[in-house]
């Protein structure tokens, strides 16, 4: 009998060691699996995790880390949610260090008969958190347009967008200011344009952003080298893809770097009469622009 009490003691002392209860990790973490498998490794079979709780949430653009070992507990945040569930293995186990150390050397005692372990109850499911609320942004930027006016030409803008967490909209108006050319004879053409645009908007990371849109010009032309002053407006048309890189961020404030491409499908051109065209507007035109706005 007492060999046999021996044994089932050493069995129940040899079981593996309650799971820590991982909460909330977002799918782009990991599993909670893989996290409660690293950590039982690290800390060994014989270490329980029943008062341990660890949790990662999303917080704005970031995320934030909770792990609770008995009475006491640690928070960070990051932009990483990985670097954050690397970080719970290492928090946990230095919270776990002092009460390994505090446990008293084994002793050799009378064998007890083992008690069964009362099945735990089970926990309330936690709550999932919810997904962000779509974010507003505005933003003004400065630039430089070819294609669309006779030379290249400054130009101002100022975008709107609805973002979600990866997918949003995007809105806006500008102004290219006019550019002329003229030919040897001094015939040729001043043009502006006034211009607006929508756009489609994806998140690659939190840094870079591409957009997929339609962009359209009021163009206004002045006649040059003629007796008579003439004037002309014409309308353009062209598909839209750009992509911007934001270099610096303190919510509610940023900036962006970026660049657009356009095809031209309505290509108006203009000319003088008697004479001949003056100007035609290209198949492709393009900016680049440097941009400042604030979030909500």
């Amino acid at each position: 009998m007492k060999r046999a009490a021996l044994t089932l003691a050493m069995c129940v002392c040899s079981s593996p060691a309650y799971a820590a209860l991982v909460t909330g990790i977002p799918e782009e973490c990991g599993s909670a699996s893989e996290l409660e498998s690293e950590l039982e490794q690290r800390i060994g079979p014989n270490t329980s995790l029943d008062s341990t709780r660890i949790s990662v949430a999303r917080e704005g653009e970031g995320y934030s880390l909770l792990v609770e070992v008995g009475s006491e507990r640690r928070e960070l945040h990051d932009q990483s949610c990985r670097e954050l569930v690397r970080a719970a293995v290492v928090i946990t186990i230095a919270l776990l260090e002092p009460e390994r150390h505090a446990e008293p050397e084994p002793r050799a005692e009378p064998i007890r008969p083992v008690q069964p372990v009362p099945a735990r109850a089970s926990e309330p499911p936690t709550p999932r958190s919810r997904a962000p609320r779509p974010r507003i942004a505005l933003g003004a930027d400065v630039g430089l347009h070819i294609g669309t006016t006779p030379r290249v030409t400054p130009m101002i803008d100022v975008d709107a967008q609805l973002l979600g967490s990866r997918f949003g909209v995007a809105l806006g108006a500008r102004y290219l200011f006019a550019s002329s050319e003229t030919d040897g004879e001094g015939h040729g053409a001043r043009v502006s344009a006034l211009g607006a645009y929508a756009a489609g908007t994806l998140q690659l990371g939190s840094r870079v952003q591409t957009r997929l849109g339609l962009v359209g010009y009021r163009l206004f032309g002045e006649g040059l080298g003629t007796v008579q002053a003439s004037n002309d407006a014409a309308w353009e048309l062209a598909p839209l893809l750009g992509a911007s890189f934001v270099p610096f961020q303190s919510p509610p404030f940023w900036t962006s770097l970026g660049a657009e491409a356009q095809l031209n499908l309505l290509r108006p051109s203009f000319e003088i009469l008697h004479y001949d065209s003056v100007f035609r507007v290209p198949v492709v035109s393009g900016s680049a622009f440097a941009r400042a706005g604030v979030v909500w």
